[in-house]
């Protein structure tokens, strides 16, 4: 942030856009919810949504990490404790995500490549999903 020109600028932008978004994916939800537009046959648009929705905590949970400071070790030991709270598939899923079962070099890795390029491919390709399926069956009216 100090060796770039406008350093601490683009880190606050990302910071807050992100922050934006993840509010605009939510309020979005409530009004697909509300207005029912989620009901036939517009059901797997709103499974879609649900899944980006889900993607776009994770993205910002991993974003969260990436400073690997005090406040990202801990939350990132908070997530690797939830992942092995879950019966049968926990080891195997803090395995995966954090590297172990413990916080090290191996999780900021896996936390910087899930955030920078796994996340970003798999959340645009939804998104024109998402955006096509609705291009195809038009706007839904508030039931």
């Amino acid at each position: 942030m100090t060796d770039l020109n406008f350093g601490y600028m683009l880190r606050s932008i990302h910071r807050w856009s992100a922050q934006v978004m993840v509010a605009a994916v939510f309020l979005h939800m409530l009004r697909v919810y509300f207005t029912g537009s989620y009901k036939e046959p517009r059901e797997l648009n709103w499974l879609i949504g649900i899944v980006l929705i889900s993607l776009t905590m994770f993205f910002g949970y991993s974003g969260y990490l990436l400073p690997w400071d005090q406040l990202a070790f801990w939350a990132g030991q908070i997530g690797v404790e939830m992942a092995l709270s879950v019966p049968l598939a926990g080891e195997w899923a803090a395995q995966l995500v954090f590297g172990g079962f413990s916080l090290g070099q191996a999780t900021l890795q896996r936390m910087y490549i899930i955030h920078v390029f796994f996340l970003p491919f798999v959340v645009t390709t939804l998104i024109a999903i998402h955006i096509g399926i609705v291009w195809m069956q038009g706007i839904a009216e508030p039931h």
